[in-house]
């Protein structure tokens, strides 16, 4: 499961990265975000104009096993994510997220910030809830689609998010495209030597710990 990433961009990053064409809400760099805060993600409002919204990490019940990653291979067998699928579909933006490793004789598993060194900034394919809260106002909430990885990262990190190239970010936030069939194509996982994973703090574990060295390489004693 992937249960922190980071963003490192601010708001002009976010607007050309992704077309944005209207900041409703946006949040600027974030170095450990952790389900249920509150973080930008890129969705169509009701006129189909791409926009930048806030939205809590995690669907609701919180405690459902869908809630904050949904899983890829199993996307069509969850018939409450149809109509995500169809109308509700978001991409999250993301620098980096953070897996857990077991190094040597180090006690606690070792935290690792995982990339994709040819993109500072990426899309993850996620879908988005929406409703009214007791005040009227309404209030959002995502998911992000994870897939199985593969290659020498699967031995300590199972799932990864699924990155959007050009042609799926443009077909994933097309309002007119409903059939998952479309864009299936688009969700396959990057292989594991598209990604780079390295140490950093142990911090990252605390969900109220957010300061640079979250993402700042370490050098830790493995032996």
């Amino acid at each position: 499961m992937i249960e922190r990433y980071s963003v490192r961009a601010n708001v002009d990053d976010l607007v050309s990265s992704f077309q944005v064409g209207n900041v409703i809400d946006c949040d600027v760099t974030r170095f450990n975000i952790a389900p249920t805060q509150s973080v930008s993600i890129v969705m169509n409002d009701r006129l189909g104009e791409r926009t930048l919204q806030d939205a809590r990490w995690g669907l609701f019940p919180f405690w459902a096993k869908d809630s904050v990653n949904a899983d890829c291979e199993r996307l069509s067998e969850k018939p409450f994510f149809e109509r995500m699928l169809r109308r509700q579909r978001c991409v999250v933006p993301c620098s980096g997220f953070f897996g857990w490793q077991q190094h040597g004789q180090e006690r606690e598993p070792r935290a690792m910030h995982i990339v994709v060194p040819s993109q500072r900034l990426f899309g993850v394919a996620g879908f988005f809830d929406a409703w009214k809260n007791y005040q009227g106002q309404e209030v959002r909430a995502f998911t992000m689609i994870t897939a199985s990885s593969s290659g020498a990262l699967s031995g300590w990190q199972p799932r990864v998010p699924i990155v959007l190239d050009e042609e799926g970010l443009e077909d994933w936030l097309n309002p007119r495209i409903h059939d998952f069939r479309s864009l299936r194509k688009h969700l396959d996982p990057l292989e594991s030597y598209q990604l780079r994973a390295y140490p950093v703090t142990n911090a990252v574990g605390n969900e109220a710990y957010e300061s640079p060295d979250c993402i700042q390489e370490i050098m830790p004693d493995f032996a």
